[in-house]
């Protein structure tokens, strides 16, 4: 089983919408949150996200929230992207979860 589940409300949004990101923790440990990124259809990081560090319990979960732009702050493209998501625990051991969306 997983480390962690990464969720959105929907699998496809209208270009320029929010998109809600949900990272749960799923393992018996906490975890520190990590980094997470998304990326194109290409496999490309357009955007990432190093917040700070803080640790989530078991089954406990926290909420971000993208505005469908770039690091250079303009707007993506219409197309599929990857949300992932690296969270990290207490020993520093990194986990990865994804989840794919729609931009139309």
């Amino acid at each position: 089983m997983g480390k962690c589940i990464v969720q959105v409300d929907r699998s496809k949004f209208r270009l320029g919408e929010a998109v809600y990101i949900m990272l749960t923790n799923v393992s018996d440990r906490a975890l520190y949150i990590g980094s997470w990124h998304v990326l194109d259809s290409s496999s490309r990081v357009v955007f990432t996200m190093e917040p700070p560090q803080v640790l989530i319990s078991p089954s406990s979960s926290i909420m971000v929230t993208w505005f469908q732009v770039t690091n250079e702050g303009t707007q993506i493209r219409r197309g599929k992207y990857e949300v992932v998501w690296r969270p990290k625990d207490e020993d520093g051991n990194e986990y990865s979860c994804n989840v794919q969306i729609e931009v139309t």
